[in-house]
């Protein structure tokens, strides 16, 4: 069954999407895309939508390309991901994917609330997301846009949301090798600024920016906007966590983990998820 395009007035709370998902919240709007809370009418259970909006495509041939990257995005299985349980796009060329409801609390909330997490906690959480992109990575794909936003602190674990877009939307857009930055430029790595792709090390740069900030409570990069973020991060090594946050004390082998992590330059930083993995979990027992 063919969908209408959408307009702004069918995103309204209390809208009813493809006969089925009532709107119940609207959660935050950006760049490419407005995501939703949303009450499943025929199961009575909550889902997370994300609408992507046709003038993002030029026409709905590239609308119905990105939809199949993200759409194999979603097949892979991996132990952080949040399934997709359905993807449509509207005559008009908007793009909708609706995902299972997070259970957890964002870490954005979580360290708002409650401060930073402790060394062990960091730790599983790193090890947690290491191991569930390594998957998308064996299969080819990356998450692309992994910050504490996007992040959901769940019982035993973390699910990371919205993957798997960015780099679906440059295929899609065929963009080439280089455009303007897709990502949020506090966790995208510096050659991100100069228009790559977003690729594996990207998820590895952003995921050491996480372990930073969930660390210290503060980021590694100094500046508010995209200017002062590029110029803070040219520096080539990274401010120790320990100077942002005095009164912390996260040890040698685990400082050095997270720092490698995020080095200006690539070929400093991990080769691969694995890698950092590996790393991670001997700094676990190291002082």
């Amino acid at each position: 069954m063919g969908w209408p395009g959408l307009n702004l007035f069918d995103l309204r709370q209390g809208e009813t999407l493809l006969e089925r998902y009532r709107i119940d919240a609207a959660l935050a709007h950006g760049p490419l895309s407005a995501r939703f809370r949303v009450q499943d009418l025929e199961t009575d259970e909550p889902k997370a939508l994300e609408v992507f909006m046709s003038g993002l495509f030029e026409g709905h041939g590239q609308a119905a390309f990105f939809a199949d990257r993200v759409r194999a995005f979603g097949k892979v299985t991996s132990s952080i991901a949040l399934p997709t349980e359905r993807i449509e796009v509207t005559e008009g060329g908007d793009v909708l994917r609706l995902s299972t409801w997070p259970q957890g609390q964002d870490l954005r909330t979580r360290l708002a609330e409650n401060g930073p997490l402790s060394r062990s906690q960091a730790i599983q959480m790193g090890e947690a997301l290491l191991e569930g992109v390594k998957a998308w990575h064996d299969s080819g794909f990356a998450h692309g846009d992994i910050k504490p936003s996007n992040l959901y602190l769940e019982e035993g674990g973390v699910k990371a949301a919205e993957g798997g877009v960015t780099a679906a939307l440059w295929r899609a857009q065929h963009m080439g090798a280089r455009t303007s930055l897709i990502g949020t430029p506090f966790y995208a790595p510096l050659e991100q600024f100069s228009g790559e792709v977003p690729g594996p090390g990207s998820d590895l740069y952003a995921i050491g920016t996480v372990l930073y900030e969930a660390l210290s409570g503060a980021l590694p990069w100094a500046g508010k906007g995209f200017i002062e973020v590029f110029q803070s991060k040219m520096a080539d090594n990274p401010p120790p966590i320990e100077s942002r946050a005095p009164n912390l004390r996260v040890g040698a082998a685990l400082e050095e983990v997270i720092r490698r992590s995020i080095r200006a330059r690539r070929d400093e930083r991990f080769a691969g998820a694995q890698e950092f993995l590996e790393a991670l979990r001997a700094a676990r027992s190291a002082s």
